[in-house]
């Protein structure tokens, strides 16, 4: 397999060939059979090879073909008008949906559907294919098996598609999804990441040829590290002019990619579905051949050359294939939903995780460039375009000429100047971000990369040499690359921005774009996101003070809940999960991926437009929680963010209500926020009755509350989520979980001691909304109007109706009554839990430290409570919990009363050892409620009492409970010892006299 061998046609290295085993050599002889006999010619390629793509124009203009035929799914022909239309600009790719047509993964996780990339970048053979066919005016024709039959019968042998398995399924690294195209058609590719995403199922991956065993022990005897360095060592390394000798090209990619496929047996290509495919492929180039009056080039995966070219030419090890072709032909060209997106370098690069396995495709865009102006040049080829231009041109008609046939600005004539300005452009990169390279290192890459490429006989510095030389004459003191787990530094980042490239593709508007993406990307548009590249971005909005603002977080989070992947909130307030209300602005990150337009197509059937999709989510959400079953009962694709979970249409944090099988409060009250976030206040009235209803029956307190809590949150930034006209129906079901809350809230004094915590957190959150609450009701009534209504214009009446009809208060009473009377019904419920005396322990200390600090427990009551509870005869366990609920209500309440602080000392002083050490855990747990200043002024007091230094005290040690069991242990030894010699006296004084103290200071305080 050198440059100068070919196959077919007389010329190739006899004494080579005679050691390649029978079946090959017979296979070659076929090949040009296949030429001379009948016309057709196949073109074996490796998917986005600079090489491989320059040798496909070679052929198609010395050839002339009347039909170019390219693998792909056969229902792709129908889009070659869009992608040879003069506004399609690559990385570009069609994305195939499965059976249903619809790509949603609740219809086709059982039916083996799903979705499918099929990327097309400006150094894609089947690019170049179908450019250069259509210069020479030839019949375009894509001739693989649909996508819908492929992903069915490929994901029934792989399961689900899960990643890490080496067998079928498995791309390069283990990344890929199940069933993949052995050479370039792999079913799941990552993004940036490398981790498999169910939407990047890509059409092109190398996992055979990956994992052979042939091009493994061609690679070690070569010295190359892997098989993408073999490939680069025998294809890309080649000069211009070698490559425009394209039979040379293809009879040696035919034989390394033959090798390779002779490694498998033919039961793991048929439980793949590549031999199926190979079927639909032979049988499409026996049609074509007999159709048309001219040669027919047929540009195919490498690795499934061995079996067209036996199934075409009759050879008995073709039969497996020449089997599954019906004995009437396949018929009419399948139909089936693709669309054309646009892509980018991103996910087109195999060290990301794409499954085609070709790394680099910014370098290699630019080599395979480099080569057509070098052919141009030269007059060699470069298209119909450059006839007549290229010949006696100067240096400036040429870079017209060449940009106009690759897509590329001017750059440099040859892969020899490309590798001097690769050192260049990677060196200016780093020196940007603040990794200094001065000319002498960039100097002595050059040289390095000369030198590296002559020793490993390669015709030009190439990927991997200048790779090397980078890392040896560019990396300094620091690295400046970033080694595994660490964030890439300037160097890295430079040389990933100049080999990963950040080009994305365009296609022509309103071609094979489905009306969903033309909105979407209109609405981001309008509001001034950028959708024009790939790049990650940051949008930070003051949504409460600009109208702007507001309109550009609406759109984000339109998205976000539809489950589009294009933004994510970062910061700021959160209005669906309850977060960062207090903040004024808030940061979201962005960014407009091949993934975003794949997600946006799957969501063709719920509707053209964006609103339509968002109506179609809420209401799939609204059912899932009213306890209705929507479909499967699945809601795919919903957003993790300020959406739904993906997969299961829950809203997240929604918790069904124990024994009734319906949603929370908390879980609907989420809900009316999503659609006040999202703008869709106009669907409420369904979502409200439902929250209504679940007012009556949901029996957890806590979910009442933070429903409560939230829905308040969203009266309070109603000008801000444009929700004005709705505040009125906001503050009544605020309302009416106060109401609720009373009934429930005794419910929290008969919890178990593992649920006081959580109980307390309610209490805490209950407090919280009475109090703002008031505050609400306070400015709405003086915000009310003489006549009855509301500041908002909303009838005060009719607010009113839902507690008259509940018997809360009587007809006639104004807003502020009506949150008043159930206010005070919730602070009744409270105080009578307070004075229970079989309330929970940690509850009753809460409840008594809340009440204190709210003015209802009088100091005197304060301190009685709090010395009976700790009295000698208590139970240790039950005071020491009563302690921490009291701290963590109210923890400054031991500094700012000196009763409760003797209260405490003088309970702890009483406990003997093996109790302290008992209740050591939960006391330990009680203090941290303290903050670091706090527990500082508390070790002052404890050093006063004692008489100890407070730098003794309010020290933090890394002490474990084993570590004080046993420091007890030899205490006790020790007193033991002084007692029996008469000296018990040196430590009767100090006998546990810092108890106090040294929980919070000595432990995790």
């Amino acid at each position: 397999m050198t440059g100068g061998g070919a196959v077919g046609d007389g010329r190739r290295a006899g004494a080579v060939w005679e050691l390649a085993p029978e079946r090959l050599r017979a296979a070659a002889d076929a090949v040009g059979g296949l030429r001379a006999d009948r016309g057709v010619y196949l073109a074996p390629v490796r998917h986005h090879s600079p090489a491989c793509a320059v040798a496909v124009r070679a052929a198609i203009e010395e050839l002339r073909p009347a039909a170019v035929l390219i693998e792909g799914p056969e229902e792709f022909t129908r889009l070659i008008p869009d992608l040879l239309h003069e506004a399609t600009r690559p990385p570009i790719a069609v994305l195939s949906l499965g059976d249903s047509g619809t790509g949603s993964s609740a219809e086709n996780s059982e039916a083996g559907g799903g979705s499918g990339f099929y990327p097309l970048a400006s150094f894609s053979p089947e690019w170049v294919a179908l450019q250069a066919g259509r210069d020479v005016g030839a019949e375009l024709r894509f001739i693989d098996r649909s996508f819908g039959e492929r992903s069915a019968a490929e994901r029934a042998v792989s399961g689900s598609g899960g990643s890490g398995s080496d067998g079928p399924g498995a791309g390069p690294g283990g990344a890929g999804l199940g069933g993949a195209d052995p050479n370039g058609a792999a079913l799941g590719a990552g993004g940036a990441d490398a981790e498999p995403d169910p939407f990047a199922r890509t059409l092109m991956s190398e996992r055979y040829l990956a994992h052979s065993e042939a091009v493994a022990a061609l690679a070690r005897r070569l010295g190359c590290r892997d098989h993408d360095e073999v490939w680069d060592h025998l294809f890309e390394s080649r000069p211009s002019a070698e490559l425009a000798d394209w039979r040379a090209v293809f009879d040696d990619v035919f034989a390394w990619a033959a090798l390779a496929r002779l490694d498998y047996e033919e039961s793991v290509l048929a439980a793949d579905g590549s031999l199926d495919r190979e079927a639909r492929m032979a049988a499409r180039v026996a049609e074509t051949a007999a159709e048309v009056d001219g040669p027919v080039l047929v540009v195919t995966g490498a690795f499934h050359t061995l079996a067209l070219v036996e199934a075409l030419s009759g050879a008995a090890e073709g039969a497996p294939v020449r089997d599954r072709q019906p004995e009437g032909g396949f018929g009419p060209v399948a139909e089936g939903e693709a669309w054309l997106v646009r892509y980018d370098n991103e996910r087109l690069d195999g060290l990301r995780g794409y499954g085609a396995g070709m790394p680099s495709p910014g370098y290699y865009e630019r080599l395979h460039a480099a080569h057509l102006r070098e052919l141009a040049f030269h007059g060699t080829l470069v298209g119909g375009a450059l006839d007549g231009a290229v010949a006696g041109a100067g240096a400036g008609a040429l870079d017209g000429a060449v940009d106009g046939a690759v897509g590329k600005a001017p750059g440099p004539v040859g892969a020899r100047a490309l590798a001097a300005e690769i050192l260049v452009d990677v060196a200016r990169g780093a020196v940007e971000r603040g990794h200094a390279v001065s000319l002498p290192q960039v100097s002595a890459a050059a040289e390095a990369a000369t030198r590296l490429a002559v020793l490993r006989e390669r015709a030009f510095a190439g990927r991997t040499d200048l790779l090397d030389a980078m890392r040896s004459c560019y990396v300094q003191d620091d690295g400046g690359v970033g080694g595994p787990g660490e964030p890439e530094r300037p160097l890295g980042l430079a040389i990933a921005e100049v080999f990963g490239g950040r080009a994305l593709g365009d296609v022509p508007p309103g071609s094979a774009s489905p009306p969903l993406v033309r909105d979407v990307r209109e609405r981001v548009r309008a509001v001034r996101l950028v959708v024009d590249d790939s790049l990650p971005r940051t949008a930070r909005l003051d949504a409460r003070r600009t109208a702007s603002h507001r309109a550009k977080r609406q759109v984000l989070a339109l998205l976000d809940f539809v489950g589009a992947g294009f933004g994510q909130l970062v910061s700021g307030p959160d209005h669906v999960a309850g977060r960062g209300l207090g903040l004024i602005t808030e940061e979201w990150q962005y960014c407009w991926t091949p993934l975003v337009e794949a997600r946006l197509v799957e969501m063709v059937h719920l509707g053209a437009t964006l609103e339509a999709v968002a109506v179609a989510r809420l209401t799939e959400a609204e059912a899932r929680l009213s306890g209705a079953r929507a479909g499967s009962g699945a809601v795919p694709g919903v957003s993790s963010g300020t959406g739904a979970v993906p997969g299961t249409g829950a809203v997240p944090g929604t918790r069904a209500v124990p024994g009734t099988g319906s949603a929370s409060v908390d879980a609907i009250a989420r809900l009316v926020a999503q659609a006040l976030v999202i703008g869709m206040g106009s669907h409420l009235p369904r979502i409200v009755a439902l929250l209504r209803v679940t007012l009556d029956t949901d029996r957890d307190v806590d979910s009442v509350v933070s429903g409560a809590r939230r829905l308040l949150g969203l009266w309070e930034a109603r000008v801000e989520l444009g929700a004005e006209e709705y505040a009125g129906e906001l503050l009544d079901l605020v309302s009416q979980a106060l109401a609720t809350a009373a009934y429930l809230v005794s419910d929290l004094g008969k919890v178990r001691a593992e649920d006081e915590d959580a109980a307390i957190g309610t209490l805490i959150g209950l407090r919280s909304l009475l109090r703002d609450a008031a505050a609400a009701d306070g400015a709405l009534a003086d915000g009310g109007l003489a006549d009855g209504t509301l500041a908002d214009g909303a009838p005060a009446d009719t607010a009113v109706a839902g507690n008259v009809a509940a018997g809360n208060v009587a007809a006639g009473a104004d807003w502020a009554t009506v949150g008043a009377v159930n206010r005070l019904a919730v602070a009744r419920e409270l105080g009578r839990l307070r004075d229970d005396e079989s309330t929970a322990p940690a509850v009753a200390g809460a409840l008594l430290a809340l009440g204190f600090t709210d003015g209802e427990v009088a100091d005197d009551v304060l301190v009685t409570r709090v010395r009976g509870a700790l009295a000698a005869g208590a139970d240790p366990g039950a005071a020491v919990r009563f302690l921490g609920g009291v701290m963590r209500a109210a923890p400054d309440l031991i500094l700012h009363t000196p009763e409760m602080f003797d209260a405490v000392d003088e309970a702890l002083r009483a406990l003997e050892g093996d109790a302290f050490l008992a209740v050591l855990p939960d006391l330990r747990r009680a203090f941290t409620w303290l903050r670091p200043t706090e527990t500082h002024r508390l070790a002052k007091r404890v050093a006063e009492r004692t008489g100890a230094r407070v730098d003794q005290v309010d020290v933090r040690v890394a002490l474990s409970e084993e570590d004080l069991a046993t420091g007890l242990a030899l205490d006790r030894e020790l007193a033991a010892v002084l007692e029996r010699d008469g000296l018990a006296h040196w430590v009767a004084a100090t006998d546990m006299e810092s108890a106090v103290g040294a929980t919070p200071a000595g432990g995790e305080a």
